[in-house]
């Protein structure tokens, strides 16, 4: 049985790492999200409405920022599916960390378990030899008187 605690320790640290790994994952793309909308907020601020001109400027410049902010719009609801998904690997790496923890757990008392058996048969056995060894020297001691 101590052979299946320790399978089951192994694929509780595989599901960990991967839990990590999805979570990392998930940060990486929220912060690539929001470095876009940096991006298209930093675009939108160097657009300048032209002082004189053509209105066709000017109606290409509003259609450019019109454009920018709903892009703008769109990425705010991917950077808020990003951040509920990172929460929910944030919720995934905390159970699959507990769930490790209580495999490790269950693994070392199995082991001292196994320790302190392995400890007693030692024990008896050495008392055995420590018997024998008393009777025969005591035995041997009669006999030579």
């Amino acid at each position: 049985m101590p052979k299946n605690y320790r399978a089951l320790t192994k694929l509780r640290k595989q599901q960990f790492e991967r839990a990590e790994q999805a979570l990392a994952s998930a940060n990486s793309q929220r912060q690539h999200l929001e470095a876009e909308k940096e991006r298209l907020r930093s675009d939108a601020r160097e657009l300048e409405i032209p002082g004189s001109g053509f209105g066709r400027e000017l109606g290409l410049v509003v259609n450019q920022r019109s454009a920018i902010k709903s892009a703008i719009e769109a990425l705010d609801y991917r950077i808020q599916a990003a951040a509920e998904l990172c929460t929910r690997r944030q919720e995934e790496l905390m159970a699959a960390h507990v769930a490790y923890e209580q495999a490790k757990s269950i693994e070392a008392q199995i082991m001292q378990k196994r320790l302190a058996k392995t400890k007693r048969l030692e024990q008896g056995s050495l008392d055995e030899i420590a018997s024998q060894r008393f009777w025969r020297d005591a035995h041997t001691e009669d006999e030579s008187f």
